[in-house]
């Protein structure tokens, strides 16, 4: 997945002081794993707009059991409690530790993801730095890129 720090601008008016943008890495850990210090949770990346820094921070769930006829099945209870596990004004250091957290868990199968460079190939589809230049600047950025191949 390809990230772009300038889509964590726009607060959010549900939880004044942070971004509307939020990214979830993953959304729980192996119960082996799990332990009395950092449970069962998510993690997610979001900017804390008061103090410009971007946090990766922990929403804590318990197991739940849930039966229906024939079918069981365990799913996780939100707590509501969630601390930050990580912050940075440094996009680069924060998506580093985010990487790090989704490896430690779930192991580096996939590549892991990249911040965006605004410009094609690597940059997001609501990219607001793409979004902003004209169709002239655009257009003689993907000739310069075909010429690269």
């Amino acid at each position: 997945m390809i990230i772009c720090p300038a889509e964590f601008e726009q607060p959010d008016p549900k939880t004044p002081g942070y971004s509307m943008t939020e990214v979830d890495y993953y959304s729980w850990i192996p119960s082996h794993m799990a332990t009395k210090e950092i449970p069962n949770h998510r993690l997610s990346l979001r900017k804390n707009l008061k103090t410009g820094e971007f946090e990766a921070y922990r929403r804590y769930f318990n197991p739940l059991l849930i039966s229906r006829k024939n079918v069981t099945m365990i799913t996780g209870a939100d707590t509501g409690l969630e601390t930050v596990a990580f912050k940075s004004k440094e996009f680069k250091e924060i998506v580093k530790f985010v990487n790090e957290e989704y490896s430690k868990y779930h192991g580096a199968e996939e590549k892991l993801d990249q911040i965006c460079q605004h410009r094609p190939p690597i940059k997001t589809t609501f990219c607001p730095i793409w979004k902003k230049l004209s169709v002239d600047e655009k257009t003689k950025i993907i000739i310069e890129n075909r010429k690269k191949r």
